[in-house]
């Protein structure tokens, strides 16, 4: 590892940044967030990500494509979780902290309606 004396880790190249361009790079990370956990729920069920396209009726890219993307559609989301056999849900937070919970799947949520 000789060759690596005097290298500098990320983290502290990461530090000597500007506060804003740190804040942009939190923020991006946060937004990968679903996209990781979407990926850890889709491996701790066995499951590749072509059978999850299959499933999903969508290209194996388009499964790589959601796990590390930063911003995606709500509707990727949902068509992505019901092909785990699972569901997702929207959950707003007011000021005054009221919440609202929103089904992504339509037909969730009427079955929950009618349960």
């Amino acid at each position: 590892m000789d060759g690596l004396k005097g290298a500098v880790s990320w983290k502290d190249m990461r530090a000597e940044l500007p506060q804003d361009v740190q804040d942009r790079l939190n923020e991006k990370r946060a937004r990968r967030l679903a996209g990781e956990a979407m990926a850890s729920l889709r491996r701790e069920l066995g499951m590749t990500q072509s059978e999850l396209a299959a499933s999903a009726e969508i290209p194996q890219s388009n499964v790589s494509r959601t796990e590390k993307s930063d911003d995606m559609l709500l509707s990727s989301i949902a068509r992505y979780m019901r092909a785990l056999g699972g569901s997702a849900e929207l959950v707003l937070h007011s000021a005054e902290g009221k919440e609202v919970h929103i089904a992504l799947d339509p037909d969730a949520a009427l079955k929950k309606e009618r349960a």
